[in-house]
């Protein structure tokens, strides 16, 4: 497996989004099964969150019984980093080849199976696992998954016993996916969980801090405290890059900061006891906030209380709850871009003068721009189109428009057509151009550009008119110059039988006259002849 595959799972790509044969998803690609990638406002970004955010390890498998991706809590649970697991025979979670095959047998025939398994962990220490594994098919694809959820037994029997300190700091973390569902609630979600987990950990505050770009101002955004407790949110501290703090250096590392609590060897350093007192604390725990790639932030629980200790469950439950806050934060990031980005293509597309529309395969519209709309109030037609038919947007279209929609998804090649339409009394002309937009291999939108060149076309009629009409109008005036010239012969011969010279003389001379101002008319027309042309060519 080469490592540009794992860059792809490690990056949360789905088979949705790189190809859909199982021998490319064997070479690193991530599955999402039968997830309703269709349903509107569910994108593939969404549906990571839900697995990264799950506290249940999950693991999916493709049909050769390889692992194609594991969320962080199934690595936490068996101790492996992402590259070790992908690519590899799902026995290597050290189920035994027959159980392995069996329950996978049996998910892939009746589609579900469950049950507890021994497991060995990276470290060879053996645990004894919940198992759900449930067969799902691409939708894409019609490969058949595996999702397996996998939870500690073990776990689980020692949270039935835990005391009530532990599990409601479990439950505090347990409750927080359901909270940040909807991006618009992502920061009263942040509070109320702040509360659940300073409450449930014992501590006298706990809150949210972002550094700024250039790592100089640091101020608390999310703040729970109790009442005797100054609050800081809003707050913010100036920092020296030169000579940063030690724990803000190690927090920027990438590393959980402890001060104080279980952790703690021997007695405090003097720079620990300092920090402690400024904080009014007696032991502080500070978990890195790390978003795209860098730590921007930390997640800080602060106790005061003479028996203050920050056990190793503690430090594992609050880093998985400072995960769940990271990946909604990223969410609300991404969304955040993503409608920046869109609005900044709707800009472009308004600012054209064409009508431009996008309609899926099923001829659903998904986009149109203002000019389309403007179009639409012009016919007397409703302007309310995103999410409606073509067909019931624009009711005159005749049958032949879904062929040729259906030739440009079939072919995956632009279309250009013109064609005569009707609306009521109204008739016009459009120019059309189908374009098709590509995904996974296959057309998945069709953007088209119309234009209503009635006006042009009738314009050029009136063109065509007009130099028709000049042509024979000149072939007229040929005609009648030849015309001319015939009776002058006739005149110039009679006058050569006169026996008065000066009479012949003078009648000559008029005759010449005559004649060149027909020649110049001639020339004339030879000059109005090229210049027709002209207009013909580049008109």
């Amino acid at each position: 497996m080469d490592s540009h595959s794992t860059d792809r799972v490690e990056a949360g790509v789905s088979p949705e989004q790189h190809g859909g044969d199982s021998d490319r998803q064997e070479e690193g690609g991530s599955a999402a099964g039968e997830f309703p990638a269709r349903t509107p406002g569910v994108t593939t970004a969404m549906l990571q969150q839900v697995i990264e955010t799950s506290l249940s390890g999950i693991c999916i498998v493709d049909r050769r019984g390889r692992i194609a991706f594991a969320n962080a809590p199934l690595l936490a649970m068996w101790g492996y980093a992402l590259q070790e697991m992908v690519g590899k025979p799902v026995t290597l979670l050290r189920l035994s080849p027959e159980e392995g095959r069996d329950c996978i047998d049996h998910a892939v025939s009746a589609g579900r199976w469950n049950g507890t398994v021994a497991a060995r962990r990276r470290d060879s220490s053996s645990f004894d696992v919940r198992i759900s594994v449930s067969a799902v098919r691409d939708p894409w694809t019609a490969d058949v998954w595996l999702l397996l959820s996998c939870i500690d037994a073990g776990m689980q029997r020692r949270t039935a016993d835990a005391p009530g300190h532990h599990r409601s700091l479990e439950q505090a973390v347990a409750a927080m996916p359901a909270r940040f569902m909807d991006p618009a609630q992502i920061d009263p979600a942040i509070d109320d969980s702040l509360e659940d987990l300073g409450r449930a950990c014992g501590a006298c505050r706990a809150y949210l801090s972002l550094f700024n770009d250039p790592r100089t101002l640091l101020g608390t955004t999310h703040e729970w405290c109790r009442p005797e407790q100054n609050p800081r949110r809003g707050k913010s501290r100036k920092l020296l890059t030169t000579d940063l703090p030690w724990w803000a250096a190690r927090i920027l590392e990438g590393e959980t900061v402890l001060v104080g609590g279980a952790s703690a060897k021997g007695r405090l350093h003097r720079e620990e006891r300092e920090f402690l007192q400024r904080h009014g604390a007696t032991a502080t725990l500070m978990v890195p906030l790390r978003l795209n790639g860098s730590v921007v932030g930390f997640v800080g629980f602060d106790r005061n209380t003479d028996d203050a200790r920050f056990e190793d469950e503690d430090v594992t439950l609050l880093s998985a709850a400072v995960h769940i806050i990271v990946c909604a934060l990223d969410r609300k990031q991404s969304e955040y871009l993503f409608r920046e980005s869109e609005s900044l293509y709707q800009i472009v597309l308004d600012a054209i003068t064409d009508t431009v529309t996008v309609v899926d395969t099923r001829l659903t519209l998904l986009l149109a721009n203002d000019a389309f709309i403007a179009w639409c109030e012009d016919l007397g037609l409703a302007t309310d189109v995103v999410g409606k038919d073509l067909f019931t947007v624009l009711p005159f279209l005749p049958p032949n428009t879904r062929q040729l929609y259906e030739r440009v998804i079939r072919t995956g090649r632009p279309l250009a057509s013109e064609r005569s339409l009707r609306c009521g009394d109204r008739a016009m002309i459009l120019r059309e151009m189908r374009i098709p937009i590509f995904e996974h291999g296959e057309v998945a939108r069709i953007v088209t550009v119309s234009r209503d060149i009635t006006a042009q076309r009738e314009v050029e009629d009136l063109k065509s008119k007009a130099y028709a009409q000049i042509e024979r109008n000149m072939e007229q005036f040929a005609l009648l110059a030849d015309h001319i010239r015939n009776p002058l012969q006739a005149i110039m011969g009679r006058a050569e039988l006169l026996d008065d010279a000066a009479t012949r003389e003078q009648i000559r001379q008029q005759v010449q006259r005559i004649n060149g101002i027909i020649d110049q008319l001639d020339e004339r027309w030879a000059e109005s002849r090229k210049l027709s042309m002209f207009w013909r060519r580049y008109s």
